[in-house]
């Protein structure tokens, strides 16, 4: 195992634990990533699946409610051992656990229990349990659990084999909170070797310019000084709509990863708290890491003291 833990950063970007939530029917894609990620940091995975509970069930599935849960849980044990055993023949250490209930609720309490460092999680499952992490409950999710969030969502269809990604995409908020997931970001390219591009997106505003020009500069100071010597770095802005930016540019560069730091509604939109960061991992063609942003009491205090003029300028920034 990897001994950086007392370096938060380090450890999230190098976790010792993994935990990946499979609906079963998404589990040889997401198989795949898990043994890359874990074989490049070192970790151990632990699989874990989620018996819904009748109420969370879609109408289409009515017939699984009167299913015996028992036997729901054998059959899903004995498909997890079955996937744990791919793991450790390729010589990651590996355990299996199955729950019932909301998997809203039980996943993160998971990722409590297992001490696990990465969530490995598939948004799009199949035939019954196909709604179950999409939408409200994949963000519910995101913002519960206080670990990146690895979602692989349905567009992703390579994986890294030696799960080092050799071009992270970071979408910079600039708002309160932002240096925690670009520290994280700096730390994987630091760590992976990886190029990487900061870039932070304007809405169309009468003063885009100036708004962009300030932007590049507070860009510019997340940069450590020994940055060129481990990494080739990129800052960039675009004005325009947020979602369709982050994948245009991910796209162009043919991104490996796309690191997002969310608040705390789970939300990558500052403002409205609208679902601008399950759209992105959505739609991503590579998988995206999230990170919840925590903000001191005093810096949330400081930044709703701004200036309206300042508030203002900087309402539709993402």
């Amino acid at each position: 195992m990897n001994s950086v833990t007392n370096n938060p950063n380090r450890r999230f970007a190098v976790p010792d634990k993994i935990l990946l939530a499979t609906d079963l029917e998404d589990a040889d894609n997401l198989l795949l990533h898990a043994i890359a990620q874990t074989r490049v940091s070192d970790a151990a995975l632990t699989l874990a699946h989620v018996i819904p509970s009748a109420e969370t069930l879609p109408l289409d599935a009515s017939a699984i409610c009167s299913a015996d849960a028992v036997v729901m849980k054998l059959e899903a044990t004995c498909t997890l051992e079955k996937m744990a055993a791919k793991v450790r023949g390729a010589g990651v250490a590996c355990d299996i656990v199955v729950r019932q209930g909301f998997p809203q609720n039980v996943i993160p309490e998971l990722v409590k229990i297992s001490d696990a460092e990465r969530l490995i999680l598939g948004t799009h499952g199949r035939r019954h349990l196909k709604r179950l992490l999409l939408g409200s409950v994949a963000q519910e999710i995101l913002a519960k659990v206080n670990v990146p969030v690895c979602t692989i969502g349905p567009h992703v269809e390579a994986f890294s084999a030696h799960g080092k990604p050799k071009k992270i995409l970071h979408p910079v908020s600039l708002r309160p909170g932002y240096e925690q997931s670009a520290r994280l970001a700096l730390e994987m390219a630091q760590f992976y070797q990886s190029n990487i591009t900061l870039l932070h997106i304007v809405e169309r505003h009468n003063d885009s310019a100036r708004i962009a020009e300030w932007s590049r500069s507070e860009l510019q100071k997340l940069v450590p000084h020994e940055a060129l010597f481990w990494t080739n770095l990129n800052t960039q802005i675009e004005v325009g709509g947020v979602v369709n930016r982050v994948l245009k540019a991910a796209n162009e560069m043919q991104a490996d990863l796309i690191v997002l730091g969310t608040d705390a509604a789970g939300s990558f939109w500052p403002i409205r708290g609208d679902g601008a960061a399950y759209e992105i991992i959505a739609q991503a063609s590579c998988p995206v890491l999230t990170i919840r942003r925590t903000i001191p009491a005093e810096q949330s205090k400081e930044h709703s003291k701004e200036e309206p003029t300042i508030s203002n300028a900087f309402a539709g920034m993402f």
